[in-house]
């Protein structure tokens, strides 16, 4: 599955985790979601909402149903390249993955088609890691519904494709799921084994994630059920500490639970049921799953029934057979009707005690132990076989690649002093490029990342004016607007692209300020071809500013009034151009040499020349005429460098 459902323990620990920096985490992402043009990014937020969102609630539906709306729409679009419709195609499988895991407990049969067609979207973009996790996936779907021969082949299935892969993460994770059968079938000696490995793998990290250690602190608590099934009950209460530490340090309360059970458990079988019932009562008043609170019933059940406190035991042991009926977990529902079975045993109760034994054995068959057994065997005899197998190919390519290595090697001595020497020439001129890069990029800051003072206080004075004159409700307008430009302006800073319907925005509110600065003397319009999907074309971040402001500043000096800036976005031969026009004075001679090179002109020519890769790039500056040739106008035009993304 998904990285935020591999382990399907993990749903529950999710959203019982939760702190103040976590409810903002989702807040933002929220806002992110539902600001951002790209549907690329959208779907990601997405990812990263799942992640923190109760699964249980509608929003985790709702988010994780945008996934398959977002996925749908880009799919069936024509213009959706080779590598867009690869990127939606997983985005769908990981839609389906996940829909299955909140639809198990609703419905069987539709979670486990929801899951089948997420496995096959995998299998047909050869995306073998997440296949591999939805059939282990698979496995653990089939195992709660007492499957559990088809289980232990998908675990197996699973296992040899992250072998195939090297993926030591997701290797750890089929080894755990295959020691559960073990767990099951209460061969403990084996199933501690693979845990063990397991938790070397994730001990060894170095930088572990809460989620890492969150399946530290499961595999502890397996480790240590094994040994308390072995009534080593030291050893097994050491891992069980460690378990615990673990999960409170991470805040993973259903695991807490889960182990103040076995701890309990552990002081009932040495007689001190008083400490038991404690434990049990404590891990009863955390916050968990219905599942694991029936878990903790059953506990308290057996414990009332030794201590003869029959209506209680009684009471409690009903209420986790509901709880495995409602979740259709057969294991729950079979150790209930066990224990209630001793229950009217002891009150003499022997018409209740067959029915509770009859319904025990009829669980038993479904949960079909002694053919899981058979099945993981043949399964693990299989594997062992092919995984030998492959060992002795490989032996044999080896054997032949030593008797090559000679010829091979003299032929590579050569090769590599012809490659060096290639490569240092090669990595001189690397590096003289980075630097001019680096060198482009501090220039092309400077100009996104300046705003001009002047401009700045001119805007504070005039909204002031607004303030004092009782202008109040155009003061806020122009205030708001003005607020809006100077947060475009910081959050574009630090990006090379953005896309052309952010430019053009941020260049309306530009404007807009400046007609407040200039008293209304001007008017402006900006043009956008219907041909050009401003979502998808990016371009450099504030190329048009300097040559609007110049428009404004320079050719609009000598107007008091009626002045008209008209802007055009145009597509030639798949090239994109501005332009930009005014009805002012023009440009006389000198002005069109010098083209009032200010700062922020200088650098962005100066950035044009960079991102086009021509030294003759030229914009052109040329005045408006009318039929008699008087000067109505200037005009200037240039090609803008842009990227295009679906």
């Amino acid at each position: 599955m998904h990285k935020f459902a591999r382990i399907t323990a993990f749903i529950a620990f999710l959203f019982l985790f939760s702190n103040a920096y976590a409810q903002d985490n989702i807040d933002s992402l929220k806002i992110a979601f539902k600001n951002s043009k790209q549907d690329t990014l959208r779907v990601k937020t997405v990812y990263r909402l799942l992640v923190n969102l109760p699964p249980d609630e509608k929003e985790f539906d709702y988010y994780l149903g945008q996934i398959k709306v977002l996925a749908d729409k880009n799919l069936a679009k024509e213009s959706t390249s080779e590598k867009g419709k690869l990127f939606w195609k997983k985005a769908l499988g990981k839609y389906y993955v996940n829909k299955s895991e909140i639809t198990f407990y609703t419905n069987n049969d539709a979670a486990m088609q929801l899951l089948d067609k997420g496995i096959q979207i995998f299998s047909e973009v050869k995306d073998i890691s997440q296949m591999a996790d939805a059939i282990v996936g698979k496995g653990i779907f089939l195992r709660r519904m007492g499957r559990t021969p088809e289980a232990v082949e998908c675990y197996y299935k699973g296992l040899k494709y992250f072998e195939q892969i090297k993926d030591k993460d997701g290797i750890a994770y089929a080894q755990m799921s295959i020691a559960a059968v073990y767990k099951d079938q209460k061969k403990d000696a084996e199933a501690i084994a693979l845990n063990k490995k397991a938790l070397a793998y994730f001990e060894s990290i170095k930088k572990p994630t809460m989620e890492d250690i969150g399946t530290q602190a499961e595999l502890n608590h397996t480790i240590g059920h094994g040994y308390f099934n072995n009534q080593k009950y030291d050893i097994a209460e050491q891992y069980f500490n460690k378990a615990m530490t673990q999960a409170k340090q991470i805040g993973y309360t259903s695991l807490m639970s889960t182990v103040l059970d076995k701890i309990g458990r552990i002081h009932y079988q040495r007689g001190e049921n008083d400490i038991a019932y404690q434990k049990y009562q404590e891990a009863l008043n955390l916050p968990q799953p219905e599942l694991y609170k029936a878990n903790l019933y059953i506990s308290i059940g057996e414990l009332c029934i030794a201590e003869k406190k029959y209506a209680e035991a009684e009471s409690y042991l009903t209420q986790a057979n509901t709880i495995g009926k409602k979740l259709n977990d057969l294991n729950m529902q079979m150790y209930a009707v066990r224990y209630l079975n001793a229950l009217y045993k002891d009150t003499k109760n022997y018409e209740k005690a067959l029915s509770m034994f009859e319904l025990y054995k009829t669980f038993q068959d479904s949960i079909k132990v002694s053919d899981s057994r058979n099945t993981l065997k043949e399964q693990q005899l299989k594997y062992d076989f092919e995984k030998k197998e492959l060992n002795s190919k490989l032996l044999n390519q080896k054997e032949t690649a030593v008797k090559n290595n000679w010829l091979i090697g003299l032929s590579a001595i050569l090769l590599l002093v012809l490659l060096g020497g290639y490569f240092y020439y090669r990595n001189n001129k690397q590096k003289q490029a980075i630097t001019v890069l680096e060198k482009e990029q501090i220039k092309q800051k400077l100009l996104v990342t300046q705003m001009n003072p002047h401009f700045i206080f001119n805007s504070i004075d005039n909204i002031q004016g607004l303030i004092h004159s009782n202008k109040d409700e155009e003061a806020v307008n122009y205030l708001t607007k003005f607020s809006k430009l100077t947060r475009q302006i910081l959050e574009n800073s630090n990006e090379n692209y953005i896309s052309l319907e952010e430019e053009v925005e941020m260049t309306k509110n530009y404007l807009s300020i400046q007609q407040l600065l200039y008293d209304n003397k001007f008017s402006f319009n900006i043009t956008i071809e219907k041909e050009i999907n401003q979502e998808a074309i990016f371009l450099p971040p504030m190329l048009t500013q300097p040559f609007i402001e110049n428009a404004i500043k320079h050719g609009l000096s000598n107007t008091s009034e009626n002045g008209k800036i008209n802007i055009h976005f145009y597509l030639r031969e798949s090239k994109l151009f501005f332009e930009v026009t005014d009805n002012g004075k023009g440009f006389d001679a000198a002005q069109k040499s010098t083209s009032h090179k200010s700062l922020a002109m200088t650098i962005t020519k100066e950035r044009l020349v960079s991102y086009t890769k021509n030294q003759d790039f030229v914009v052109q500056a040329d005045n408006i005429k009318d039929n008699n040739e008087n000067v109505v106008g200037a005009k200037v035009s240039f090609e803008i460098p842009y990227i295009y993304e679906n």
